[in-house]
């Protein structure tokens, strides 16, 4: 009964508050508080706005530097493929130059590089963040911007002669650097080049697992393959299979320069050791290298015994001073785990509040 008599007073009590004008009043006020504070937490920017759209559209703009040096320096003289759409502008400038006058200072290729890459950016539209866009359709216009700029300022080009050996391989692995790595500046500010590599990111958005630089390699190899048809033999003594190998050489270093930049070079080793001395060890490793340590209770499933699984990622290069450690714990058993990337604390940046992630 006393229970009861209890439970009508808190019932009546919290009545009571509710109207309370002054307790509403004060919770409301409370609450909004809290909102606008959370607002502003997400809302804050991380440094100027204007000074970020800066960065990242410079680095647009060298991204289209390299990328046109690599094609009119590298590839193009060399008569080899660049692959994708401006290997498709490469061909139609090679055929139109055979039939037609047409002065060495235009450069048709990137004419037809740009005009078939506005279906391209039509459908995008449809599919991605206005960000990325702008950002895209800023790079093609650079692109073909500096390639029809090389010819008429006489640009230097690394031609290969005959008695020059195989060093038509240094052209593609110069190209390959410069264009693989223009293609990560972009990818790492959400913008491409156009062209095929639009295609490979529709294609990620349906198959997000797969890394887009093969997507990017896969269908320019596609074009690669009707080089063939378009290139001219002499140059490589009749061998019209060197300017196609040649081609897949530039994409192969183009594909691994981006995918190596992309990923960064935060690469890491992870063991998980398991111990009976999971609290020493971990404190030992702790203070020792500067990593945090996890540990996790487990039990041998052969023995029954209780034990600790600890696991700690680090860096390459303190592995020698963790097995030096772990030497002091005869009864641990270990092993470890190459991380081609680690993101968080210790290692790489972590994206604030309202700060924006990849579009792709």
């Amino acid at each position: 009964m006393q229970e009861a008599n209890t439970n009508v007073q808190k019932e009546t009590a919290e009545v009571a508050d509710a109207n309370d004008p002054q307790t509403t009043d004060e919770q409301n006020a409370s609450a909004s508080q809290a909102v606008e504070n959370h607002s502003k937490v997400i809302k804050q920017p991380e440094g100027s706005t204007a000074a970020k759209l800066i960065k990242e559209y410079a680095i647009v703009l060298f991204a289209a530097i390299l990328q046109a040096i690599g094609v009119y320096v590298f590839i193009q003289p060399n008569d080899f493929s660049p692959g994708g759409f401006l290997g498709l502008g490469t061909f139609i400038e090679y055929l139109m130059r055979e039939r037609l006058a047409i002065s060495a200072n235009i450069s048709i290729a990137s004419i037809v590089f740009f005009l078939v890459n506005i279906p391209l950016m039509i459908i995008a539209i449809f599919k991605f963040k206005k960000d990325f866009i702008i950002k895209t359709a800023v790079t093609i216009v650079l692109d073909s911007a500096f390639l029809a700029l090389m010819p008429i300022i006489h640009m230097p080009q690394f031609i290969v002669k005959e008695d020059m050996g195989y060093a038509f391989i240094i052209a593609a692995i110069a190209g390959g650097l410069l264009t693989g790595t223009s293609l990560a500046m972009l990818l790492k500010v959400d913008g491409c080049n156009g062209g095929t590599e639009i295609i490979s990111a529709l294609l990620q958005k349906k198959f997000p697992a797969t890394n887009i630089s093969w997507f990017i390699f896969m269908l320019d190899s596609s074009v690669v393959v009707l080089s063939v048809f378009f290139v001219n033999p002499a140059r490589y003594g009749g061998y019209v299979l060197i300017p196609m190998l040649l081609s897949l050489c530039k994409m192969f270093c183009a594909s691994k320069t981006s995918e190596t930049i992309i990923r960064g070079f935060s690469s890491a080793i992870k063991f998980e050791v398991v111990t009976l001395h999971g609290q020493e060890l971990g404190h030992e490793l702790t203070t020792s290298l500067a990593r945090g340590v996890t540990i996790i209770e487990a039990k041998g499933a052969y023995t029954g015994s209780e034990k600790q699984l600890l696991i700690c990622v680090i860096r390459k290069r303190q592995m020698a001073r963790f097995k030096r450690i772990l030497s002091k714990y005869p009864d641990t058993f270990a092993y470890m785990v190459a991380a081609s990337e680690v993101y968080g604390r210790g290692f790489t940046h972590q994206l604030k509040e309202g700060e924006k992630d990849t579009v792709l």
